[in-house]
């Protein structure tokens, strides 16, 4: 029982990464740069470790790294997640992003990416993409505080399975909605992202991400948080869960 306690506490102060096979980068992106800044980043390392009758431990690392220059932006992302009790692995998974873009307007956006990622619990030994495509911004308010933006790409994909097929290519659609709602002179934010991404000519075959964060006041510097992930996957081996649900729900203290 205190293992399994240990766990889900674990589980729920990292639960930011748990978005099973897609990689949300709406939320990834850095944005409180401004033009005189170029280089910009950030660095997260942990680990975990506890011994009742197993041993508990956890590795995370983090990092992500923004280049700035007039219409050019560069961002590489990179993310390590291992949590283990005893023989069990409760979450073991990693990806790298690299994602070039180039403003062609105010509101109109050319991106080039590539991607490597893993995840062993939902069996997927490695995955590797490359994609290209057009973001737009449809929104954004006054005070610059509330966004909306569409996205749509293409995209090539190789994955190494773990268990039958071992192997699978495919081309997709990637596309997205992300909107930020932050009402003026208000601490009320809402965040959502959505994702769908089809195999091109089999679209039965896609995957969806839906990532939405609420923040409300309570008090002066006191806030209530609510996070909810949900993605579902088709194409996947048999033994792998085809969705994923997380919920979250926390206080947030500002000083």
């Amino acid at each position: 029982m205190r293992i399994l306690l240990f766990v889900l506490l674990l589980c729920a102060t990292g639960g930011k990464r748990l978005r099973g096979q897609i990689v949300n980068i709406e939320d990834l992106r850095i944005q409180t740069t401004n033009d005189s800044t170029r280089w910009y980043g950030t660095l997260r390392a942990a680990f975990n470790y506890t011994k009742v009758q197993q041993t508990v431990y956890q590795w995370q690392a983090d990092s992500r790294v923004q280049y700035k220059r007039q219409r050019h932006i560069g961002l590489l992302l990179l993310n390590y997640n291992l949590l283990k009790a005893g023989n069990n692995d409760f979450l073991n998974s990693a990806f790298a992003h690299l994602r070039y873009n180039y403003n062609l307007t105010d509101s109109w956006v050319w991106e080039a990416y590539g991607q490597m990622q893993t995840n062993r619990l939902i069996l997927i030994r490695n995955r590797n993409l490359v994609g290209t495509g057009l973001r737009k911004r449809f929104l954004l308010s006054a005070d610059k505080r509330s966004r909306l933006y569409l996205g749509a790409s293409w995209m090539w994909e190789r994955n190494e399975f773990l268990e039958e097929p071992r192997q699978l290519s495919w081309n997709r659609l990637s596309t997205y909605i992300s909107v930020s709602l932050r009402p003026p002179d208000s601490k009320i934010a809402f965040v959502a992202t959505n994702y769908w991404q089809p195999v091109v000519g089999l679209i039965k075959n896609y995957r969806f991400l839906s990532d939405w964060a609420l923040v409300m006041p309570i008090h002066r510097k006191l806030n209530f948080t609510l996070n909810f992930t949900f993605t579902r996957e088709i194409g996947l081996p048999e033994g792998a869960p085809v969705e994923t649900v997380n919920w979250r729900n926390g206080l947030l203290l500002t000083l």
